[in-house]
């Protein structure tokens, strides 16, 4: 019960209702909330090892890996911060902070950003040394953002602060009322041109102006659904996904839904009810999302219309949806990766992502394959045929 009820709690509830609440005595009795056992069925399509390199210990919501023309970068928990090759996964370059981490990275290819647990923001530079470092606001457990020769980073009080890229000084900070509690679970933000997309309390979505921090607009994709504290807790997840002039994001315990953007700000195009810990993924005219119980839906992504919808992996503690080819993959909490069928929602095939442990690192799909930091400090990339 004991790694159950950590990936339940930690993938989609709150840091300070688990405290408050005992641990996992909330669900002890619940098996409705117990992750169903994998199933059988019809093998269609194989998961495979492309490659496998160990860039250090642990994982976390914090971590996810980015991509630079041909190569990755990742960081791990332990402070280890690497550069790899997107082909084979050669390390390029290795360095080892004495610090432990809480997010990275954020990258341009010209520095590498990382944060760590005693609230500091360190920058590397391209050959991953010490360029600078920096004190947030507090401990900032989302990955930092790099664009327009600024670092932006989303501290755990929500306050959004940008650094100068080449010498961390302080350029500009925001912050709205923080919530009395708030959602743990894979958040990233978006540059996007000259702004930056950032989550924030209460189910919003702001643009901030990239050079000064000012407000340009926000959506409120959720709001509160019922009378207590936990109910209250409302947040944007995963990373806003940008589709042609709109952008499409999901909440926990809100909606998902698409977004005309105008010079007028944000209108909704359509939305449906629906709770995530990890965000969407899209191909196509088609949106995919997780939900925290572990339904896959696809909608269209014009109109909202469902196409499908599946409960197989009811409570598996599912991460974000990447496309690859013709199918959709998530990873789940004992290290596997399922392939669905884009098209109809079958289950195609499952492969092991090297580790038994979850996966919560945000994957993502490249011309190779799809990236995976799996849960013991290793990245993967899988292949699919």
């Amino acid at each position: 019960m004991k790694k159950t009820c950590h990936r339940i709690l930690s993938g989609s509830m709150l840091a300070l209702a688990v405290a408050a609440m005992g641990g996992c005595s909330l669900f002890s009795n619940e098996s409705r909330f117990e992750p169903v056992a994998l199933t059988e069925y019809q093998q269609q399509v194989s998961g495979f090892t492309v490659w496998s390199a160990n860039i250090g210990s642990g994982s976390g919501y914090g971590f996810a890996p980015a991509l630079v023309g041909d190569s990755v970068y990742a960081a791990t928990p332990d402070g280890s911060v690497v550069k790899a090759s997107l082909t084979n996964g050669a390390i390029q370059w290795k360095t080892k902070l004495d610090d432990a981490l809480a997010a990275g990275v954020g990258t341009d290819g010209n520095i590498v950003v990382v944060t760590t647990t005693k609230g500091k923001v360190i920058a590397l530079d391209s050959s991953g040394k010490m360029l600078w470092s920096a004190n947030a606001s507090t401990v900032a457990s989302t990955p930092p953002a790099i664009g327009g020769g600024l670092v932006v980073v989303r501290a755990d009080d929500y306050r959004v602060q940008a650094f100068n890229a080449q010498n961390g000084e302080l350029q500009w900070s925001y912050l709205r009322t923080n919530p009395e509690m708030a959602l743990k679970a894979n958040s990233r933000m978006l540059i996007d041109g000259n702004q930056v997309l950032v989550g924030v309390p209460t189910g919003r979505l702001v643009s901030l102006d990239l050079q000064t921090g000012t407000p340009r607009w926000d959506i409120l994709a959720a709001t509160i659904q019922g009378p207590t504290d936990l109910d209250s807790v409302t947040d944007v997840v995963g990373q806003p996904l940008l589709s042609g002039n709109g952008l499409c994001l999901a909440t926990y315990q809100g909606r998902v839904g698409c977004y005309a953007i105008s010079a007028r700000g944000a209108e909704p195009v359509w939305n449906q009810p629906f709770s995530s810990a990890v965000g969407v993924g899209s191909a196509g005219s088609s949106l995919y999302a997780a939900s925290v119980h572990g339904e896959v839906r696809a909608y269209n992504i014009t109109n909202g219309q469902e196409l499908w919808s599946d409960q197989t992996l009811t409570n598996r503690g599912l991460t974000n949806p990447v496309v690859y080819g013709n199918v959709v993959a998530m990873g789940d909490y004992e290290g596997y990766v399922h392939f669905y069928s884009a098209a109809d929602g079958s289950l195609l095939g499952r492969v092991s992502a090297g580790s038994g442990d979850s996966i919560v690192s945000p994957m993502t799909a490249t011309n190779i394959g799809i990236l995976v930091q799996n849960g013991s400090g290793n990245l993967v990339m899988l292949g699919v045929k």
